[in-house]
């Protein structure tokens, strides 16, 4: 089983133990980073180890691979000095050496003390994952092959890096002492399924003393929300896949109803700007359920092997299953939006809607699943886009009228409008701020609905608030089509609301 390892980066001996203190029921041992102490703190890192009692490990690490020593003129003699006298006057389980440093002196006296040696190797160029899998799996057999435990830190400038990390720990599984990290927000799923890829250990920090760098994670946030130490090879998993990712509160409602209904399993946020290489990724991780987001809707379903009828005639899908012939697609979306809907109107009814007018902002995945709701009830649709290409192959398919998303077209096509939905991702992060049609005058529009469900206010639902409109933020619809993706996902119909 994988462990949580707390990287204490305190700049003073009483702030590390507090960092473990505060953390302890969540981790299984930490590593100081003596090279982020004040100099006058750290010969005093050799208290550490009897005052906190849990295994550690000893690093001091150079400038160029991440950390601070060499930064105000410190030599490495001393730092092997420094190395030394830690490891004669304290009980250290673990020590931390560069892959391209021998520092034969530290590891004896290592070896002499009983303190295992972790090979580490950082790479911040973005060359390492997004180079040739045969040259990094070339290096983890070579530096495995020592006998020492072997790490890799390495940034994961996007979603092909990913997949190389994930095809060269399949490469290596035979090498059991390794840890293999993903660094960056690509990289944050390989943190959180360390057991998958056959790490020792991922590494966490606590932000009491410095900010997380992206994809970090807090020991809480691993054990308590992703179910971390319980995560075997067998555990079923679960994900949500786009970009951006880091705003989704679908690892916070999926996670709290599988942790509420005791089913075995966890769901994670995986940024993608490649979604057939992260579907790749998902199988060598065996992951078997995905929600996706923007802007993946519409490939996700023609990298689908089948697909359901209404994910086939929306022409997006939300949710992918894997299942004994590939992946199949589904679509919530659609469902989910016309439950909100009904919801926030205060009716039970789609009569109401039957011969309305309603403006549809975008041609996306979500508007597919929108328009063909809407035409389905009978409403008369007006479709706005800025692709003109996008808008007029989503119009002609739903029988609606269509134009580019500019105050040019809103004369002849925006009024007497009953129901606007707004579905492109303007208005969340990080274009939280931007209104994507600010030119258009909402007085007079019955209900006004923003599919985005991170802000009750976005700019675009804010106006409409003044302009006297009744509105509905995004997230009844969010919390409706995850109830079925869940469902999909488990065969359990989870409790809500949520």
């Amino acid at each position: 089983m994988s462990a949580i390892c707390l990287i204490l980066n305190s700049p003073d001996i009483e702030g590390a133990i507090l960092q473990v203190e505060e953390n302890r029921q969540y981790i299984n041992l930490a590593e100081l980073r003596v090279d982020l102490l004040k100099p006058s703190e750290r010969t005093r890192a050799a208290e550490l180890p009897e005052k906190v009692q849990i295994p550690l490990i000893l690093t001091i690490r150079l400038a160029e691979d991440g950390g601070r020593w060499g930064i105000n003129g410190e030599s490495e003699a001393e730092r092997i000095n420094l190395f030394l006298a830690l490891l004669n006057s304290a009980p250290w389980s673990f020590v931390d050496i560069e892959g391209n440093h021998p520092l034969t002196e530290v590891r004896r006296a290592a070896e002499a003390v009983g303190a295992k040696i972790i090979r580490s190797v950082h790479d911040f160029s973005d060359n390492l994952l997004s180079g040739p899998v045969p040259v990094l799996t070339d290096l983890i057999s070579r530096l495995g092959a020592e006998g020492n435990i072997l790490k890799i830190a390495a940034n994961c400038a996007d979603s092909a890096a990913l997949l190389n990390l994930a095809r060269a720990a399949a490469a290596t599984k035979f090498l059991d002492k390794k840890i293999l990290i993903a660094m960056g927000e690509y990289g944050s799923p390989s943190r959180i399924l360390s057991q998958r890829h056959g790490s020792l250990w991922t590494y966490a920090t606590s932000l009491r003393e410095m900010k997380s760098q992206p994809g970090q994670l807090q020991p809480k946030t691993l054990e308590k929300l992703y179910r971390f130490r319980k995560i075997d090879k067998s555990t079923p998993l679960f994900a949500v896949v786009g970009n951006p990712i880091a705003h989704s509160k679908s690892p916070v409602i999926h996670n709290r109803w599988l942790q509420d209904l005791d089913v075995e399993g966890t769901y994670i946020p995986i940024r993608t700007d490649n979604l057939a290489g992260t579907l790749e990724t998902c199988d060598i991780w065996d992951i078997s359920g995905l929600s996706v987001t923007i802007p993946h809707k519409e490939v996700a379903l023609t990298l689908a092997d089948s697909a359901s009828n209404l994910a086939q005639k929306t022409g997006s899908a939300n949710t992918l299953i894997k299942t004994s012939g590939g992946w199949r697609a589904e679509n919530t979306d659609a469902e989910g939006f016309l439950q909100s809907l009904k919801e926030g109107m205060g009716t039970s009814s789609e009569e109401t809607l039957f011969g309305r007018k309603a403006l549809i902002i975008g041609a996306g995945g979500a508007a597919r699943a929108v328009a063909h709701v809407l035409c389905n009830v009978g409403m008369k649709l007006t479709i706005l886009n800025r692709s003109i290409d996008k808008a007029r192959t989503l119009a002609e398919e739903c029988k609606a009228e269509w134009g580019p998303l500019d105050k040019k077209a809103l004369p002849k096509l925006a009024s007497g409008i009953f129901l606007a939905v707004q579905t492109t991702s303007l208005g969340m992060p990080p274009n939280e701020r931007i209104d994507p049609i600010p030119w258009w005058n909402p007085v007079g529009c019955s209900f006004v609905y923003d599919v985005i469900y991170g802000s009750s206010e976005t700019p675009f639902l804010r106006r409409a608030q003044v302009a006297g409109c009744q509105t509905i933020s995004g997230l009844a619809m969010f919390k409706a089509q995850a109830r079925l993706q869940f469902q999909l996902f488990t065969g359990i119909v989870p409790p809500s609301p949520v």
